[in-house]
């Protein structure tokens, strides 16, 4: 599928001759996140193949804004739960996820359409330089080399030329990429700054955030309350912590969780009570897995009351992401 005709569920929802949208939406939008990413991929991995970078870009950063505000769920769970290989494109996901989180912070902080845009661009394109080496990190279980630690430093910078080469030319779109390790305590990287531009302040803890949960070949992903605790702990949340917190909720979408019953369950989607999100029932009371995932409600009080997030993913990828989806 071309780059310059994205798949638009958004469209799609709203066919004008009123044919109805398909059964199970929310699997279908998860299709349309992997579509989606399957476009990213090799714009972001060779972007100067391109014969237009930026009119390659937009409308795959507007459709990226347009499937988190149809369904932030869907985006989440994408996020939270992975893929069924995670390593796959990794680097790409990674600014996949990065991304969307900043629609979400750019919708709960009233940016407005443009500075929404413009922080989910600068968010696919902050790694822009290193795509290929973060594939390669994702699968080395080897500590870094002193070559690829300079090539980490270097690539805020690195990235910044490589946009300018690109046609890019928007000041605060390429401050927001270039300032994207820094922080404000100015241990940050590459030039150690105390004041940080507001985008590139938000894309640091979305990216950190969106780091966690994503596994690697020498590490798995973390459950999604302990990514929260542990950026807050490093004091790498900054500003925008607090934001990303409300916005993916106690139990996000794709989360593990435990439940009063001895069964584990998969979050679904939240609901109006954040300790009540819906789930999918994964396993039994003696951890084994079910035939097939059970859809319930969960409730403060009964049997299937969420006792917290799951200790470990035990269970958590018994089944697909879209047969558990389909339960939506």
């Amino acid at each position: 599928m071309p780059a310059s005709s994205p798949f638009s569920l958004v469209s799609w929802l709203h066919h004008a001759d009123g044919t109805p949208p398909p059964a199970n939406l929310p699997v279908q939008q998860w299709h349309a996140w992997e579509a989606l990413c399957a476009q990213l991929t090799p714009l972001l991995m060779a972007p100067r193949q391109a014969s237009d970078f930026a009119g390659a870009l937009h409308p795959l950063a507007a459709e990226l804004v347009a499937l988190t505000r149809e369904d932030p769920d869907v985006a989440i769970f994408h996020m939270v739960h992975g893929s069924e290989d995670p390593l796959v494109r990794y680097s790409a996901r990674h600014a996949m996820h990065t991304a969307m989180l900043m629609a979400l912070v750019g919708r709960r902080k009233d940016w407005g359409d443009g500075r929404t845009a413009l922080g989910v661009k600068a968010a696919l394109t902050m790694n822009l330089s290193i795509m290929a080496l973060q594939d390669t990190l994702a699968r080395q279980v080897t500590p870094l080399t002193p070559e690829q630690r300079a090539e980490i430093q270097a690539h805020p910078e690195a990235t910044r030329r490589m946009l300018i080469e690109l046609g890019i030319d928007e000041p605060d779109w390429l401050d927001a990429v270039v300032q994207h390790h820094e922080q404000p305590d100015g241990r940050g990287y590459p030039h150690g700054l105390v004041k940080v531009h507001t985008l590139a302040d938000a894309i640091h803890t979305c990216d950190v955030f969106s780091a966690k949960l994503s596994p690697r070949a020498s590490r798995g992903r973390l459950p999604a309350p302990q990514a929260a605790a542990e950026i807050f702990r490093q004091r790498s949340a900054g500003y925008f912590g607090a934001t990303i917190i409300r916005e993916l909720g106690l139990y996000p979408p794709g989360s593990l969780v435990d439940l009063a019953s001895g069964e584990r369950a998969v979050v679904l989607c939240r609901t109006a009570d954040a300790g009540a999100p819906q789930v999918a029932v994964v396993t039994d009371a003696l951890a084994c897995p079910l035939p097939m995932p059970l859809r319930s409600g969960t409730a403060r009080q009964g049997p299937h009351r969420v006792l917290g997030a799951a200790a470990d993913r035990a269970g958590a990828d018994t089944f697909a992401p879209t047969t558990l989806l389909a339960l939506r």
